[in-house]
């Protein structure tokens, strides 16, 4: 069994991520980690800091090989570039977590539709629907297709940009100009009469 462990060791100090562990842990140097975190707004009381901490430390050794020349002869050059990059790092994910937590609900959904604002008269919820019909029949007789797929996939399948691209194999470009469209014809077709 010692000899296994003696085996294992000493591959890792031959290992370029023992070396970026070492250069890491000595001195002052894991403070970038902390820097990067500060950077974002993610202090201790945060109740994932210590995951990104973790993620922190498992990426250093692969920001280390990616530095252009030799950390060990350049040292304050490579903690800013690790800095920066660590940075990054946790930003795109906490990009991603946003993005992800903005498609989901949370909570109680009995909570979530109590929370839905309601039409205290009978005569706003008629006006909504007429507005809402009136809308459909524009755009349905006189609209694009791109507009109604637009308006129907955000309207009634209440779907995101970037679900309706990938929904009518188009780019969130093209359904960013439906929007515009869809726009300039509701201004002129409601606003103008005014």
């Amino acid at each position: 069994m010692d000899h296994q462990i003696k085996g294992w060791f000493k591959k890792m100090t031959n290992n370029t991520d023992a070396v970026a562990y070492a250069f890491l842990f000595s001195g002052d140097h894991e403070q970038i980690i902390y820097g990067a975190l500060s950077r974002l707004h993610l202090s201790p009381v945060h109740a994932d800091f210590d995951d990104y901490v973790q993620e922190c430390r498992l990426a250093f050794p692969a920001i280390y090989r990616a530095f252009p020349e030799d950390p060990q002869t350049k040292p304050h050059q490579f903690l800013a570039y690790a800095q920066l990059a660590l940075y990054r790092r946790i930003l795109d994910q906490l990009r991603k977590a946003w993005r992800h937590q903005d498609h989901q609900e949370t909570g109680d959904p009995e909570l979530a539709l109590a929370a839905v604002p309601v039409a205290e008269r009978l005569e706003d919820l008629v006006h909504a629907r007429q507005y809402r019909l009136r809308l459909l029949q524009v755009v349905g007789t006189t609209g694009t297709l791109g507009e109604w797929r637009y308006l129907v996939g955000t309207l009634i399948d209440h779907r995101s940009a970037a679900e309706l691209a990938a929904h009518h194999g188009v780019s969130r470009q093209t359904v960013y100009r439906w929007r515009r469209a869809l726009l300039r014809r509701v201004t002129q077709e409601f606003f103008d009469q005014f």
